[in-house]
């Protein structure tokens, strides 16, 4: 299931606020430092499993969505 901004903040509470924020894939051995943070206003959820590839379309949508890239 895709994560929420809630249960993402509920996992990092305790962590000191200069704490690395880097991005990966799944069982990767190294993280991309985090170039953008995006907020879309328009998204589309596609896939709300975390299998998928392309799970939210930016655009043609109602919902908001938080994009990390890298």
């Amino acid at each position: 299931m895709a994560q929420t901004l809630r249960d993402f903040l509920k996992q990092i509470e305790n962590l000191p606020p200069d704490t690395l924020l880097c991005v990966a894939e799944v069982d990767e051995a190294f993280a991309a430092h985090v170039a953008e943070i995006e907020i879309i206003e328009d998204a589309k959820a596609q896939n709300r499993k975390t299998e998928g590839l392309e799970a939210v379309e930016l655009g043609n949508g109602r919902e908001r969505v938080v994009v990390i890239r890298w």
